[in-house]
């Protein structure tokens, strides 16, 4: 099974979806994780150059913990917009990556390089099986189901669809966030926590919502071809998730 992780900013991917990203892999799925943007806005410290370039260093790392690809495109941090060139890199994104299912961002999410991530992806998916649109990769077989990430801290979205229990990943997820060293240390200075408490603080919150310590949660894309819940987990890949649905 192969896997796609779209997130904006690096970071974005082990806060909404490391731990389900973590599932996949000990069964033996690729995962490929693209981030969309260089990050460069991230410190009020550094240069923006400087800051894009020690991003990308944590995010390999971050990417290393997990056993996963990274696909780094270096749009300007802020400024992700839905232009024909990047709409055409994303579609090379899912074309190189050739998943089973798709991670982004939520269409309602706080931040605009977010939402933009959630508009490519939605774009993109339907667009990489088209033969006629030319590049540097072949046309998928299939339009891949998608699922929008969390939002921060699950506010905004609605009511999730399904709820992917990841006590037994918390800690790779974790291990993850603590690469993002130069976030850390700017989130503490500001807010006296960094991501690793935040992260852990969402999880708990929806781990709750399910009677589990830890989870993650996820809305299925309802746009044609619409994402079902099993999308998770098709058939014949071997994989299997510990999900649970909405609660009553």
């Amino acid at each position: 099974m192969r896997v796609l992780a779209m997130g904006a900013h690096p970071d974005d991917v082990e806060l909404f979806c490391a731990g389900t990203l973590a599932h996949y892999v000990r069964q033996g799925a690729h995962v490929t994780v693209a981030i969309l943007t260089n990050g460069e806005l991230g410190s009020r410290t550094l240069s923006p150059e400087e800051t894009a370039a020690v991003r990308e260093k944590e995010a390999l790392r971050a990417v290393g913990v997990l056993g996963a690809e990274l696909l780094w495109t270096g749009a300007p941090d802020g400024f992700l917009f839905d232009t024909p060139e990047v709409r055409r890199q994303a579609v090379d994104l899912v074309r190189r990556s050739r998943p089973d299912v798709i991670f982004a961002h939520h269409p309602d999410d706080y931040h605009p390089d977010h939402r933009t991530v959630a508009q490519l992806a939605g774009a993109a998916r339907l667009l990489a099986r088209e033969p006629s649109l030319f590049s540097a990769y072949p046309a998928t077989e299939k339009v891949a189901p998608l699922f929008y990430m969390d939002t921060l801290l699950g506010t905004g979205g609605g009511i999730p669809d399904v709820w992917v229990d990841i006590t037994e990943t918390m800690g790779t997820k974790e291990a993850m966030l603590a690469e993002h060293l130069s976030q850390n240390d700017a989130r503490r200075q500001r807010k006296g926590a960094d991501f690793v408490d935040l992260t852990k603080q969402q999880a708990a919150h929806r781990g709750r919502q399910v009677g589990v310590r830890y989870a993650e949660a996820f809305t299925c894309a309802p746009s044609h071809p619409a994402t079902s819940v099993r999308d998770l987990a098709p058939e014949g890949t071997g994989v299997r998730l510990p999900v649970s649905t909405p609660p009553q």
